[in-house]
């Protein structure tokens, strides 16, 4: 046999070699996948072999590589060894685990001395009224900023300070002298001293405090007028209003003007209060009490009615409604007067009379919705004059959140169109207006 032969015998021998083993792979990838071969069993067989891998951390002889390719092979490997030159691009430091026991237990020990302090002092803010606080403070701020005089900063955190903690005491004592009262209205109930998380002897000893330390900084800090203003509020809300609530539909009045004394607190404390500046703002605030507070307790009169408090609402709804349209009209001359009396420039007519208007838009249709309902003169059909009455809610809950939005603005517009506050931008060279 010549040597030509030997190597195609040799060759041939190789191909059928290698056919033979990808014939074999092929059949073993499809017994895998569970595909049925042409000669195979009728059901699908998995190959449940064991697959030994053999790890890289094994050394082993490699040709030796250029050093690009022997970084990359590092960098991607998995080893065991721990070198003192790391990869990772920080120091890692190990922890002590008595440390990490002692900061958990700093940690949890801090936490709950913070829940205990708030367990005990959330019932006392609650006793604040804490929303009704910041509308009182605010009203206090805003008058004190339209006033005409010069201000400074320590008197306006005097006042700030002692017209909340007056305030407070106030609200305290009303919450400490109704809890039974308190109990059977829905929005009510979670007062502190009906949860009994406080008890009224409790309440009544936050509101002297509050009353003492808020008074003696309105003395000091402000001046004497603006103290006894504090003070003789505290009296008419605690005392007359809340005493009245249970007799007689005039203690809507009487909170009416318990609202209007912040603002004299806040002008007094620049301004002498003979000025007719001070009585306009005074009877922005009284007048705004009434298309707030009747269109709110136009929804809640049953709880009213059942929990012993003599409100309009319920005693003559009619009467209620009409009092809510009477005085959001009576914004319109009050704002006036602030124009008139040189509080505010001429254009706070324009932007002032589209908010009142707005106002007195939903109060109008409240009480118009009213007069259809109680001056028909067919009540048994029930459907039908249920069916006003709910829609008498309708624009009575839409009067409400007006008046929410019509006091802030109608107090900023004052505040920006204070007289005088913008001649700076039209002053000439020679300090004169110019047109």
């Amino acid at each position: 046999m010549s040597i030509l032969s030997v190597c195609c015998h040799v060759r041939y021998s190789q191909t059928v070699t290698l056919k033979l083993g990808q014939n074999a792979l092929i059949r073993s990838n499809r017994l895998i996948r569970g595909v049925k071969t042409r000669n195979g069993p009728n059901q699908a067989h998995l190959n449940t072999a064991p697959i030994e891998f053999t790890p890289n951390i094994i050394k082993e002889s490699r040709p030796k590589e250029n050093g690009i390719a022997e970084s990359a092979r590092k960098a991607l490997s998995c080893t065991t060894e721990v070198t003192g030159k790391s990869h990772i691009p920080f120091d890692v430091k190990p922890v002590d685990p008595e440390m990490r026991k002692a900061q958990r237990s700093s940690i949890t020990k801090n936490r709950s001395t913070l829940l205990q302090s708030k367990k005990i002092m959330d019932p006392y803010i609650q006793l604040s009224k804490p929303r009704l606080t910041i509308l009182v403070m605010l009203s206090a701020i805003c008058s004190y900023a339209i006033s005409p005089y010069a201000a400074s900063v320590s008197q306006l955190m005097s006042l700030t300070v002692g017209t909340t903690l007056c305030s407070a005491s106030a609200n305290a004592i009303n919450m400490g002298r109704e809890p039974d009262f308190d109990r059977q209205m829905v929005r009510t109930q979670a007062r502190p001293v009906v949860r009994g998380l406080t008890t009224p002897s409790q309440a009544y000893k936050f509101a002297t405090i509050c009353g003492m330390v808020g008074s003696s900084i309105l003395w000091i800090g402000v001046n004497q007028t603006v103290a006894i203003l504090a003070v003789s509020n505290i009296f008419l809300y605690a005392w007359i209003y809340t005493s009245l609530k249970r007799k007689h539909i005039i203690n809507t009045w009487a909170g009416a003007l318990v609202g209007a004394i912040p603002p004299l607190m806040g002008w007094a404390a620049a301004s002498p209060l003979t000025e007719p500046g001070a009585w306009c703002i005074a009877g922005l605030l009284y007048a705004w009490q009434f298309p707030h507070f009747n269109t709110l307790s136009h929804n809640v009169r049953n709880e009213y009615r059942n929990a012993g408090y003599v409100m309009t609402a319920w005693k003559n709804p009619l009467l209620n409604a009409r009092v809510a349209l009477r005085y959001s009209l009576l914004m319109f001359p009050i704002c006036f007067g602030f124009s008139y009396f040189g509080v505010t420039d001429w254009m706070y007519q324009l932007d002032s009379s589209i908010i009142n208007a707005w106002m007195s838009y939903w109060a109008l249709r409240f009480y118009w919705q009213q007069k259809k309902n109680y001056f028909s003169k067919d009540f048994s059909d029930k459907a039908r004059y249920n069916k006003g009455l709910a829609i008498a809610n309708g624009f009575a809950r839409k009067t409400f959140l007006v008046s929410v939005l019509h006091l802030p603005a109608v107090l900023i517009l004052a505040i920006l169109h204070k007289k005088g506050r913008w001649d700076w931008v039209f002053e000439n060279e020679n300090g004169k207006l110019s047109v």
